[in-house]
C-alpha cells in the first residue's frame, strides 16, 4: 500500500471544481427532453461550479446604500436645515462662516405664538441628531454584513491556494468562533473577548490577515457608531433657545387701534346748534339719550376687562391720569405712538383752612374760598345735616348744583381750562364713640372725625385737561408723555360734564376709604390727586372713541435654536467617515472575483438551474451560526448537499419532526458536555 500523501489536502472548493469538470459526476446543465431521457444518467443533486457571476458585483450593495442614504442623508438634512434656516440679524450674517464667526448658528424654526399661548420652538435639529445616533447604531450590524464580505473574499482567495503560506492565512477554529461571533453581532462583549485574544502574545495561533483586519473594522464601526451618539449628547447638552423679539410683518391700516380721539358724531346727533350747553348735557340729565356712553364711562372707573379704554396714573409724570386702550387690548412686543387725553389734578385739604364748629367739626369754608361748603341736605335747620358725596364745579365763585349740573350757572356749565373743583366726602365708621385714639384725629389729618360715627374731607382741587402725545414702550410696559398741550376750554367744558353730575363721585370717595380713614393730610392728598384725576377721565371715556396709533414697530417674542459649532460638525465629520468607511469597505469586496455554484436540482421559474454565489455563502457562514449547525446536523433526508447552498441561513438546516431531529444538552461520562441528537445519541463532536 503506498504511503498517505504529504501534500496539502484539496479543499471543498477544489473537489467542487473537479466534479464540475469531471462527466462522471456532474449532471447536465441541459433540461430533458420530452420523452424523460437525459443526456447523462447523473443525479441532479450534485451541485456544479462555474467561474464569475453575473450578480458578483451587487453583492453588499444594498447595504451599503443604506448605510449611505442613513449617514449622509443626516448629514446633508442637518446642514441644510441649519443653512437654510439661518437668522441673519442674531447669527451676524449667513452661511458657514459666519456660524463659525459667532460660534453658533442661529436658526428660526417656528412661527409667532398665537394669542395667549406660551412661546414654544421645535429644536428638529436636535430630532434629526437623535434619529441621526440611532439609526447608525442600528446599522452597525449592516456595515458589519460588507466586513463579512470582505473578509469572506480574503478567506475564499486564501482557500483557493495550495501554499503553505496561504493555508496559514485560513483561521482556526477558535478563530473561526471569533469572528462568527464578531461580524454577527459586533456587541462590546464580543469585541472585549475578541480583542482579549488578539494581544495575548502566547497560547494562540498566529492571526491571519483576515482575523486582523475585520477586528480592527469592527472596532471601527464600533467606535464610530457610539462616537456619533456621544456628538449628539454633546449637541443636546449645549443647545439652547434664545428668546428674541422679531419684526412682525406690516399690518393693514386700521390693525393697530390704539389712539384716542374724541367722537365728535355725538355731538352731532345730540343737536349742540339749537341747545346752550355743552355737548350731551340736557335740562334733566347728562347724556340722558346715550346710555351706552354712561355705561361705557362706567366700565372705564372700575377697570373692567371689557372696557374699551382705560385710565392709569403716570408716577414719573406728576401723576398724570391719561387714557389708554382697555385692558383687553394686546400691547405685546408693540412700541407705538398715540394721541390722547390727560388730566392733572392739584388738590388740598380744607378741613384745617375752614372754619371749626369744634375741633374736628368743620361749619364754613368761606374763609377757604369755598363759600358752598359744607353742602347740607337737610331741609329743616333743626334736624341733623345730611352731608352726601358731591364734587361741585366752580366757575366764577359760583358753585354747581349736585342735581342739575351747571344748568344753574350763567354760562350752563361753560368753563375755562383749568377747572376748579370743590370737594365733600363722607364715610361712616361704624362707632358710637369718638376715634380719638385713631391717626385721623391727630393734628396733620386731612378730614373731619366729628360728629361722631363719621369723617368727612372737604378739599379744593384745581384739574387741567391736556391733549397729549403719549409712547408706549413693551419692553417694561411704561407710558411716557413726548407732548402735552392745554385742552380747548370747549373740550374742558364737554370733559367735565359727568363729573359735575356726579357720575364718579361714590366711585372716588369708594376709592379714598381706606387712605381717608388711615392716612395723614400728605398721603390723603396725594391719593386725592390721582384718584380724582383717574374719575374725571374715566367717566367721560364713553365719549372717546379708538383711533389709529403712529410709528408702531410691533415685534414677536420668538424662540431661536442656538446650536453650537463644534458638536455640529463633529456630528456631521462623523456621518462623513462613517459613509466613507462604507464606501471602502464595499469597494474592497466589489474588486474580489467571485464564482458560482449551480444547483442543477432547484428551477427557476424560466426551467434554468438556480445559482448561488460563493461569495455570499462565505459571508453567510461568517456572520450566522446556523450554517454551522447544519453541518454539526445534516440530517438524513438525503438532501444535506442541496441544503449547503440554500437560499437562506434557515433553510440550511435540517429541520425533521422525528426524535432524531431533537436535540438534548447534558454531560456524558465519556463524551463531557455536549450536544447530542435524542434519536442516536449523536453528540456534537461524533
Amino acid at each position: 500500500m503506498d504511503p498517505p500523501s504529504t501534500s496539502p489536502k484539496p479543499d471543498e472548493h477544489t473537489a467542487l471544481r473537479g466534479s464540475s469538470v469531471s462527466p462522471a459526476a456532474v449532471a447536465p446543465t441541459e433540461r430533458p427532453d420530452d420523452g424523460g431521457n437525459h443526456k447523462s444518467n447523473i443525479n441532479e443533486s450534485e451541485l456544479q461550479m462555474a467561474d464569475g457571476n453575473r450578480q458578483g458585483k451587487l453583492l453588499g450593495f444594498l447595504p451599503t446604500l443604506f448605510v449611505l442614504l442613513i449617514s449622509l442623508g443626516f448629514a446633508f438634512m442637518i446642514m441644510g436645515w441649519l443653512l437654510a434656516r439661518q437668522y441673519e440679524p442674531i447669527q451676524g450674517g449667513t452661511g458657514l462662516g459666519a456660524a463659525v464667526r459667532n460660534g453658533s448658528f442661529i436658526v428660526y424654526e417656528g412661527g409667532a405664538p398665537a394669542t395667549g399661548q406660551k412661546v414654544s420652538v421645535n429644536l428638529r435639529v436636535l430630532t434629526f441628531s437623535a434619529l441621526a445616533s440611532h439609526l447608525i447604531s442600528d446599522t452597525s450590524s449592516v456595515l458589519m454584513t460588507l466586513v463579512a464580505y470582505r473578509a469572506g473574499s480574503q478567506w475564499l482567495r486564501s482557500s483557493r491556494t495550495e501554499s503553505g503560506i496561504a493555508i496559514m492565512q485560513n483561521p482556526t477554529p477558535l478563530q473561526y468562533g471569533l469572528l462568527v461571533r464578531l461580524l454577527g453581532s459586533s456587541s462590546i462583549i464580543s469585541i472585549y473577548q475578541t480583542g482579549r485574544y488578539t494581544i495575548r502574545s502566547t497560547k494562540r495561533s498566529r492571526l491571519p490577515r483576515l482575523f486582523k483586519e475585520a477586528f480592527a473594522l469592527a472596532l471601527t464601526v464600533w467606535i464610530i457608531s457610539h462616537a456619533v451618539g456621544l456628538a449628539d449628547l454633546y449637541l443636546h447638552t449645549t443647545t439652547r433657545s434664545i428668546l428674541v423679539d422679531l419684526p412682525a410683518r406690516d399690518r393693514a391700516p386700521g390693525s393697530y387701534p390704539y389712539a384716542v380721539s374724541f367722537n365728535e358724531t355725538l355731538c352731532e346727533l345730540w343737536g349742540a346748534f339749537w341747545r346752550p350747553f355743552p355737548c350731551l348735557t340736557d335740562g334733566d340729565a347728562w347724556g340722558m339719550d346715550f346710555p351706552e356712553v354712561i355705561e361705557s364711562g362706567y366700565l372705564a372707573i372700575a377697570n373692567r376687562s371689557n372696557s374699551k379704554f382705560q385710565v392709569i396714573t403716570l408716577a414719573d409724570e406728576s401723576d398724570a391720569a391719561i387714557v389708554i386702550p382697555g385692558a383687553g387690548a394686546d400691547l405685546s412686543s408693540t412700541s407705538f405712538t398715540i394721541q390722547t387725553f390727560s388730566t392733572r389734578a392739584q388738590c388740598r385739604s380744607l378741613n384745617r383752612e375752614c372754619e371749626q364748629y369744634e375741633p374736628g367739626w368743620t361749619l364754613d369754608c368761606t374763609r377757604a374760598g369755598y363759600p358752598s361748603l359744607p353742602f347740607d341736605n337737610a331741609t329743616d335747620p333743626n334736624q341733623e345735616p345730611d352731608l352726601k358725596n358731591y364734587i361741585f364745579g366752580v366757575v366764577n365763585g359760583e358753585r354747581t348744583s349736585p342735581d342739575t349740573g351747571g344748568l344753574e350757572l350763567d354760562d350752563y356749565g361753560y368753563t375755562t381750562n383749568p377747572v376748579d373743583l370743590a370737594l365733600q366726602l363722607r364715610w361712616s365708621t361704624r362707632r358710637e364713640w369718638n376715634v380719638s385714639d385713631f391717626t385721623v384725629a391727630q393734628p396733620d389729618s386731612a378730614v373731619d372725625i366729628l360728629p361722631i360715627g363719621y369723617l368727612t374731607l372737604y378739599a379744593g382741587c384745581n384739574i387741567t385737561f391736556s391733549n397729549v402725545t403719549a409712547q408706549y414702550a413693551p419692553m417694561n410696559n411704561s407710558w411716557k408723555i413726548l407732548l402735552e398741550e392745554k385742552s380747548s376750554d370747549n373740550f374742558t367744558s364737554v370733559m367735565w360734564s359727568p363729573t359735575i353730575w356726579q357720575l364718579g363721585s361714590e366711585r372716588l370717595a369708594s376709592d379714598l376709604t381706606a387712605i381717608a380713614m388711615m392716612e395723614k393730610t400728605q398721603n390723603v392728598t396725594a391719593a386725592l390727586n390721582q384718584h380724582l384725576a383717574r374719575v374725571m377721565l374715566g367717566v367721560a371715556a364713553g365719549m372717546l372713541q379708538s383711533a389709529e396709533a403712529a410709528d408702531v414697530q410691533q415685534t414677536v417674542p420668538t424662540l431661536l435654536g442656538q446650536y453650537p459649532v463644534a458638536p455640529v460638525l463633529i456630528l456631521i465629520a462623523l456621518l462623513f467617515l462613517y459613509a466613507l468607511l462604507a464606501t471602502l469597505i464595499f469597494t474592497s469586496s466589489w474588486l474580489t472575483k467571485d464564482e458560482t455554484i449551480v444547483v442543477l436540482s432547484n428551477k427557476k421559474k424560466d426551467g434554468t438551474p438556480e445559482e448561488q454565489s460563493v461569495l455570499n455563502l462565505t459571508q453567510r457562514w461568517l456572520v450566522d451560526p446556523l450554517p454551522l449547525v447544519a453541518a454539526a446536523f445534516p440530517g438524513e433526508d438525503g438532501k444535506h448537499v442541496q441544503r449547503t447552498v440554500a437560499s437562506s441561513a434557515v433553510e440550511m438546516v435540517y429541520d425533521g419532526n422525528g426524535p432524531d431531529a431533537r436535540l438534548s444538552i447534558g454531560f456524558q461520562e465519556k463524551d463531557g458536555f455536549s450536544l447530542r441528537k435524542r434519536g442516536k445519541e449523536q453528540f456534537l463532536d461524533e
